[in-house]
This record gives C-alpha cells, structure tokens and sequence, in this order.
C-alpha cells in the first residue's frame, strides 16, 4: 500500500476544522464553552455539534490507521520513537505552556485582579490540573501506548479472513463501538476523569483507533476501491438525517447523567448514533479527499506539517480573541468571522515565522528535524 495522500489530508483537515469550531462555539446556543459571547447564534450551535458529531473520531480513526501501516512497514523501534518524538514531546510542552491559558482566563473573568502565579500554584495540583486543547494529544499518545501492548496477531488472525468483505465488516466495526462504548457507560458517566482524562471519552475515542486499526488490515472504509455518485448521495442523506436526530439527544438526554438515571433505550439509541455519526461522515468525505483531495501539492505537504502546530497555538490565541472581543458592540457575524480570520492568520504567522525556522521549536511542537 503505497502513501495516501488524501489520508493525510483529511488528518490535516480534521485538525485545522478545529479552529473554525473554536472560534464558532464562542457564539454558538445550547453548548457550554470556557468564554462565550453574550449574543448566540442557532445556526452556529448546528454547526458545532455537525463538527462534533464526527471530526474526533474521524481523526482517531485515520491515527489508528497510520499506526498499524508504521508498525507494520517499519516496526515497533520506528513506531514507539516516532511517538515519543511527534506525540509525547508536543503533549508536554502544551500541558505546559498552553493549557493554563483557558483557564486562567475563565478565572479571571471570576476575579479580574487574578494574578497569573497565584493560579498557576492552585492549577498545577492533582485535583486542579486539566487538559484543555491538549486532551486530543494525552489521549493519543495513550492509545499509542496500549497499541503496542496488543498482540498484532490479533489483528490478524485468521478468524477475520472469514468475515465478507465491504457491507459486513463496516457493520462489524460500528457493532464492536457501540457494544464496547455500551459497556463503559454503563460503568462510568462523562463526567469522571482521571488526572485530567475523562474516562467516557477516552474510551469512546480509543474503540475509533482500534477500528482504524481494523480498517489498515482489513483494506476498508478508510481505502474504498469503488465509489459512485448514488453511494455518496446515500450516505451524506443518511449522515445529514443521524446528525440531527444525534443533535437533538445530544440536548435532551445528557451524556453527563449516570445510566442508571435515564432511559435505558434512550441512552443506548444516543450512544448508537454518537458511533454512527462519525462512521457515515467519514465515508462520505473520505470520497470527497479521495476525488479532489489525492495529489501531492506544495500546499497540502505545507499543511500537513504546519497542521499540528497551529492547531495547538491558534486556542489560546482564540480564546484570547474571545476574552477581547466579548465587550465590542459588533454583530454576531462580524464577531465570528473576524476572530477565524485573527485566529487563522496569527496561527499561520507564528507557524511560518517563528516555529518551522527554529530547530527547538520543531522538536517542541512534534516537527521532523529539517
């Protein structure tokens, strides 16, 4: 399997559509954010949870993916190295450097005279220390760790040779997610975390790197071999229609309150379709990259390196937007398209200006050496 590109660039794409979500939950209704404007829009709430409902596990699916192509084209060394170097090394630095931001912010609008190491005393503790931006990357790297832990024979075992290919195995996968998010919610709710890693999360987001685990071996979903114009017009209809009824229970049955509070069938259909979701939107766009999306260009090999780096700047840059901006008399629209385009610009000025030039900055933030 040589290298696809529209795989890169849709990881690319995945991270840098977190941006625009960053900059819209900022004045979206009906979701709850760190600094948020006083005028909502419910267009832009449609919008969040549309991003929400996929971009994550989409990503972690591709993650996996690669994972099992490194491994098993260059082995374990390759593999681990490259994770401590590309993963670990950028996790720190920004549970760090960038973290704190988010929070001291939301604090200081609590207390304006907060000084910055008086709460940087009280965050660094055990009970107090969060993630922020950073969750993606902690989690990453411990499904990386725990990838390597799992015998590679299992993904290989002859047992799966049995299984028919194309409509059975996507079925297979999405089964495997949902009974294996199933199972764990009924044990925790999604408020529990572990230093800092909300356990429900990372268990649905792991079962999606698993499945892109799956989806290398098995040559599906990830690398369709056809596609047609009534195949792509299926599933964006059945994605659209998900996607709303996923929305609304999003709303309507909290994934915060403990199983046994709530409708059993009620939370088992929203835990489905929160699997689901990310499986139809993946197929459709997967389509779309693999069409217009699938040739090396300056620009995309640009965005491919530039896309982890800006993606773990452009938050506090955003939510420093957001703190600044809250108090203009501007229109909602004017709001948020002026902090994208502040948000994306300032981003792509220090990635281009300060952190590709810099040999440290490029080992900080994850970058090959040049």
């Amino acid at each position: 399997m040589g290298r696809l590109v529209y795989l890169d660039n849709l990881r690319s794409f995945a991270l840098l559509l977190g941006i625009v979500f960053h900059a819209a939950i900022v004045y979206a209704t009906e979701i709850k954010y760190a600094i948020q404007d006083e005028t909502r829009s419910e267009v832009l709430s449609y919008f969040c949870y549309w991003i929400h409902s996929y971009r994550m596990p989409m990503f972690y699916m591709i993650s996996g993916f690669f994972s099992a192509m490194v491994w098993t084209k260059k082995g374990s060394s390759f593999y681990l190295e490259a994770r401590f170097k590309r993963v670990l090394v950028p996790t720190i630095f920004g549970l760090i450097f960038f973290a704190p931001i988010q929070y001291y912010l939301t604090e200081r609008i609590k207390n304006p005279n907060l000084e910055v190491l008086t709460f940087l005393e009280y965050f660094f503790t055990k009970e107090q220390f969060q993630h922020s931006h950073i969750w993606f990357l902690v989690d990453l790297f411990c499904f990386s760790i725990l990838y390597s832990l799992i015998p590679k024979s299992f993904f290989t075992a002859k047992i799966w040779n049995r299984i028919p290919k194309g409509l059975i195995q996507y079925l297979l996968l999405v089964s495997f997610c949902f009974l294996f998010v199933l199972f764990f919610h009924t044990q925790i709710s999604k408020g529990e975390s572990y230093f800092g890693i909300y356990k429900l999360t990372f268990v649905f987001q792991f079962s999606f790197f698993i499945a892109g685990v799956f989806c290398f071996h098995w040559k599906s979903i990830l690398v369709p071999k056809t596609n047609s114009f009534l195949k792509t017009l299926t599933i964006f209809v059945w994605a659209i229609f998900v996607y709303l009824v996923f929305k609304d229970l999003e709303i309507d049955d909290p994934l915060w309150i403990n199983f046994q509070y709530v409708n059993v069938w009620i939370r088992s259909l929203h835990i489905l379709l929160w699997v689901i979701s990310p499986f139809l939107w993946t197929s459709f766009l997967i389509i779309i990259f693999q069409s217009f999306g699938n040739k090396d260009g300056k620009l995309g090999v640009y965005l491919i390196e530039a896309s982890l780096p800006i993606y773990l700047v452009h938050h506090p840059i955003s939510l420093l937007y957001a703190y600044w901006v809250r108090e203009m008399e501007w229109g909602i629209w004017v709001k948020f398209l002026s902090h994208v385009i502040v948000v994306l610009g300032v981003s792509f000025f220090l990635y281009e200006f300060l952190i590709r030039k810099r040999k440290p900055l490029r080992f900080l933030f994850g970058l090959k050496s040049n």
